[in-house]
């Protein structure tokens, strides 16, 4: 049997502007078994002491525009560095309550990034279970809540999912913070 060759994630073309500028990408987009693991290997962009970094947490009383953590798991996900983005998301959706319709949205989108890795390293069969399963999720998280969620235009991805076709990355269409006069500042 042959083993597909596993590259590096490509980076968006053109890449979209961050949402937290001052938080800098990492070198290298994460793939098992290319890269190094980025906090357990010496080599690895998040690499301290060999334990995982500390999560990120939800401060209910932020919005989504000044949530720092929440938009650095988008502009992760945008820029293809789906493996970050999704450990950026789990540390939120740890600690957000299960009933909040946010947790939703958050598990299909660490869900989208699962499928969006696992696909891009061949593993078929557990992208397809991802990528309904992010479907799902992201779909309760719309009736819920708007096809509009926190910045996230879930129709969008939803369809883009449903093509499985997420070219150009999907959540460059998630809407952006409103920013002040001189372009910095996300409104509250």
């Amino acid at each position: 049997m042959n083993t597909p060759m596993i590259g590096p994630l490509p980076p968006p073309d053109p890449p979209p502007p961050l949402r937290v500028p001052d938080w800098p990408l990492p070198p290298y987009r994460f793939v098992p078994g290319l890269n190094p693991h980025p906090f357990r290997h010496p080599d690895g962009h998040m690499y301290t002491d060999g334990s995982p970094p500390p999560a990120e947490t939800w401060d209910p009383t932020v919005s989504w525009e000044q949530d720092t953590a929440w938009l650095r798991g988008l502009d992760l996900f945008d820029h293809c560095f789906y493996w970050e983005a999704h450990e950026v998301w789990e540390g939120i959706w740890r600690s957000a309550p299960r009933d909040d319709p946010y947790v939703e949205l958050l598990q299909g989108l660490i869900q989208a990034a699962a499928f969006l890795l696992k696909q891009h390293m061949g593993q078929e069969a557990a992208a397809e279970h991802l990528r309904s399963a992010s479907a799902a999720r992201l779909s309760s998280a719309r009736d819920r809540c708007g096809s509009s969620f926190r910045g996230v235009e879930l129709d969008c991805l939803l369809q883009a999912l449903d093509r499985r076709a997420l070219e150009p990355p999907p959540l460059a269409t998630v809407t952006r913070p409103a920013q002040d006069q001189s372009g910095s500042d996300p409104t509250p």
